[in-house]
């Protein structure tokens, strides 16, 4: 006999689940009894986070870097809703992720027991509601197992994303038989949307008199990236991703033209005008406003565009389109290269950059202050000095705000010695979350990363807004002596408010922060850190050598307050129009 909270793990582990993050509290504490079980046999490992926002970042992070189903759980009460953050910005960017909540125990319920979270309190199962994929409270024993399948099942399904189960702690400790092995884990996991023949046939003959045609790669297309750039090489097709698709295709290949929507490129938006494309193929995204530049109605919102997705939901929004294709990229895209008869080829990946080292085929704005030496030092010369030296392999994860603009626009994701080596690599190694966009983000994000990822360094961009909201993570990068660098872009304002207040017109109002000393705050936590004033001080310490040794650092960086980040098309949108950067 097992209790329930050890069943729980031990289906996590025939998943290669290696980490729980969260906080223990009365309610949950069974669950952390058996969490204690599983360490003491080396099993999984529970992290301790500061806040339950930072635990479900983490376990945010971890799914990203893993394709595995990130883990979380929370006492009940304030414990579960401060979770509702973390878990809203994995149901947004459609993360797999299984929420583990406690309640007190089921005959209390209506009592009036302590951080109650039932039907009859603070109903914190119906909050979970709109942002999980499956929510249920498992109110006896034998219901834990099979909600349990289920839930996971919907977790990873073709629409991936939280769910939630809401267990008293006298369920949780309940004694059960031990799960049998055959059970089917997985109900709809791995079960490719197949396009249908006539969904192949349409596109092809949509394709069939295109002269000019471009490409445009979301998130959701990873595991089709060899046969997307063999076709594109092979007909010589324009290759544009999506900011959440940055990082899929290489920066140097001759043929990439940047990224197009927030942030994006003027070359990427060049490519998908009349002009340039007969067609536009959009594939493994959806069109919301960052991956359309503010709805910009030269850019995929055409009869001109071909939609191709494994997510019926993100079709739903495609109906201007010429074509609406429901179906695995990769399968699709095999058809095609069937089809069309197209091979992979490597050779000319490799595109050398210019003299100045920007791929000759994207355009950068203001990319002379790549260069500058100023003090307060530039953003887009501390993302250029940083990126040259961060060794390629290495996983760059971008936080809400300033820092995943300048990110999108200014990180290069390939450098070319590395060329030849990647080029057949398509892991993911750029990192936003911009669907629900929460500030903070990226700080647990980077270690849910780094523990799937010993071996790998993170680089993790974030703001000093960020950090007050949610730097007290980094203490557990230093607990588990994690290689993250973390770089702080301190101006002392909320900068993407402020620039977007200047920029619109409105009041110049709480976007100011107090001037802190986050090296100093960093010391306190016992991670090494500097302050970096101006571009020279980096060379001065050898920053690089973070990238080697074991552990956390912080740099604390002085920038440039008055550099205005890409952000045109939130600013139109904002201003009830539509249009690009």
């Amino acid at each position: 006999m097992i209790e329930n909270g050890d069943l729980i793990l031990k289906y996590l582990e025939r998943l290669g689940v290696e980490y729980v993050f969260g906080i223990p509290g009365g309610s949950i504490e069974p669950f952390y009894n058996a969490l204690a079980r599983s360490e003491r046999q080396n099993g999984i490992k529970a992290i301790l986070a500061r806040h339950e926002s930072g635990a479900a970042f983490m376990a945010d992070g971890y799914a990203r870097a893993t394709g595995k189903i990130g883990v979380c759980c929370a006492t009940s009460g304030p414990g579960a809703t401060n979770l509702l953050t973390g878990v809203a910005n994995a149901y947004a960017d459609g993360i797999p992720m299984l929420v583990i909540t406690a309640q007190p125990a089921i005959e209390k319920f209506g009592l009036g027991a302590f951080q109650e979270g039932s039907c009859t309190g603070i109903n914190t199962l119906s909050i979970f509601d709109s942002c999980t994929r499956f929510n249920t409270l498992v109110s006896h024993p034998a219901q834990l197992e099979h909600k349990l399948l289920m839930a996971i099942s919907h977790a990873m399904s073709n629409r991936p994303g939280p769910v939630h189960l809401s267990i008293p702690s006298d369920i949780m400790r309940a004694e059960i038989k031990s799960p049998s092995p055959e059970k089917n884990l997985r109900a709809f996991i791995n079960h490719e949307v197949m396009p249908h023949a006539e969904g192949v046939d349409l596109v092809l003959k949509n394709l069939a008199d295109a002269e000019k045609v471009t490409l445009l790669v979301g998130d959701g297309c990873a595991d089709a990236m060899p046969d997307i750039i063999a076709l594109a090489e092979n007909r010589a097709w324009l290759l544009v991703t999506t900011p959440m698709g940055k990082g899929l295709v290489p920066e140097f290949h001759p043929l990439y033209r940047g990224v197009f929507g927030l942030g994006g490129h003027q070359s990427a938006q060049k490519a998908l005008h009349p002009d340039n494309a007969d067609r536009i193929v959009v594939i493994g995204t959806g069109f919301d406003e960052i991956s359309t530049a503010g709805w910009d109605e030269n850019g995929i919102l055409s009869d001109r565009t071909i939609h191709i997705s494994a997510n019926a939901e993100q079709l739903s929004r495609s109906i201007m389109t010429k074509a609406a294709v429901l179906g695995s990229p990769r399968l699709l895209l095999e058809a095609f290269s069937k089809r069309l008869k197209t091979q992979e080829t490597k050779a000319s990946i490799i595109h050398f950059p210019t003299a100045d080292g920007f791929p000759k085929a994207v355009e950068y704005r203001n990319k002379f202050a790549c260069a500058s030496m100023q003090s307060p030092i530039k953003p887009q010369a501390l993302f250029w000095k940083l990126r040259q030296s961060t060794p390629a392999h290495a996983h760059a994860v971008m936080d809400t705000g300033n820092s995943f603009l300048w990110g999108i626009h200014y990180w290069q994701t390939l450098q070319l010695a590395d060329a030849c080596h990647l080029a057949t690599e398509y892991e993911k190694r750029f990192h936003i979350g911009m669907g629900f966009a929460a500030m903070g983000w990226a700080i647990g994000a980077s270690i849910g990363i780094a523990l799937a990822k010993p071996d790998t360094p993170v680089i993790c961009f974030t703001g000093d807004g960020s950090v007050l909201m949610n730097g007290q993570e980094m203490s557990v990068a230093k607990e588990y002596n994690l290689n993250i660098l973390f770089v702080i872009l301190n101006d002392s304002h909320l900068g993407m408010i402020k620039h977007g207040q200047q920029l619109g017109g409105a009041e110049a109002v709480c976007h100011e922060l107090p001037t802190v000393d986050f090296a100093a705050m960093a010391q306190a936590q016992q991670v090494p850190s500097r302050r970096i004033e101006q571009l020279s001080d980096l060379d001065e310490m050898d920053w690089t050598q973070f990238f080697i040794e074991s552990g956390p650092c912080v740099l604390d960086v002085i920038i440039d307050a008055k550099e205005v980040p890409p952000m045109g098309s939130r600013m139109k949108v904002l201003a009830g129009g539509k249009g690009n950067e």
